[in-house]
């Protein structure tokens, strides 16, 4: 039934056909993503294709597996897009398979941290301040700063116990918990007891040297990496959240809806997601 489920979904792609230039299959299947990837992807690929639809399938291996068997030519061209996860600070191998892109940032959320789209959206809610005065309050730049290093550092820790000891909380643990203020600011001494309480546990399972080892491995392979926060920490379980707490903490601001997602989206910069129309096959 399951399966059936799964190729369900992914049969819905034929009532599009006549729309879709390229049949576009994605992981999240919750209210509100389909627009969000269409939003993005028209930007980066609708000037080559007519996307339409996008077509939600399940989790990350029910999207890999339905790739599997689309690799035979049906005449009809396609991609397969899974979210980069805690996968991309171990680097864990993705089947090689015709189709499949694995976005290289955590998720389709950390596509939003544009900072004109954040301050036109904040713009939008605000009936005072104006658009210069209310960029100079989010300090965009500053934000990314102040959270970069602990929540990098962090997350390198969460990549390995999601490695290791799989049944460890890591991504699911709430950002709130890590702040005193409504800054949208880590706490240092919050972050450095979370490092510490999943390090300890980590040095318990494989001591500490190979510990060492692991961190320095990651920190090594995505050295030469820009926008460190903005790929590897999770737009929507941390960064998300952190930005709207600073937002409402000088403005009227909505909470961390679907609907503010939508609303960044349509205004981000998708220039990076241009790179998946080299993934789309026949």
């Amino acid at each position: 039934m399951h399966n059936r489920g799964i190729a369900a979904k992914s049969a819905s792609s034929l009532f599009y056909e006549e729309y879709n230039d390229v049949d576009i299959y994605i992981e999240d299947t919750a209210e509100g993503y389909r627009k969000i990837f269409k939003e993005l992807l028209n930007k980066a690929l609708g000037t080559k294709f007519n996307i339409e639809q996008v077509f939600p399938l399940g989790d990350r291996g029910q999207v890999i597996e339905e790739c599997r068997k689309n690799q035979e030519s049906n005449g009809r061209k396609k991609v397969f897009i899974v979210d980069g996860d805690l996968h991309i600070l171990n680097d864990f191998a993705t089947p090689e398979l015709k189709g499949l892109y694995v976005l290289p940032r955590y998720c389709v959320e950390n596509y939003l941290f544009c900072e004109n789209a954040i301050s036109q959206t904040a713009d939008e809610e605000e009936c005072e301040m104006e658009l210069d005065q209310i960029k100079d309050k989010i300090d965009f730049n500053s934000w990314l700063n102040e959270n970069e290093n602990l929540l990098l550092d962090l997350f390198i820790i969460y990549a390995i116990c999601f490695k290791h000891i799989p049944q460890e909380q890591t991504v699911g643990f709430k950002v709130s918990k890590l702040c005193i203020s409504n800054s949208g600011i880590v706490n240092t001494e919050k972050v450095t007891a979370r490092k510490d309480e999943l390090s300890s546990k980590l040095i318990a399972f494989f001591g500490e040297e190979r510990l060492n080892t692991e961190i320095e491995i990651i920190k090594e392979r995505i050295k030469e990496k820009d926008k460190k926060l903005l790929r590897f920490v999770s737009g929507k379980d941390y960064l998300l959240p952190l930005l709207i707490t600073r937002l409402q903490s000088f403005l009227r601001f909505p909470s961390n809806s679907i609907a503010v997602r939508l609303r960044l989206a349509k205004k981000a910069n998708a220039d990076e997601l241009k790179e998946i129309e080299t993934y789309i096959y026949e």
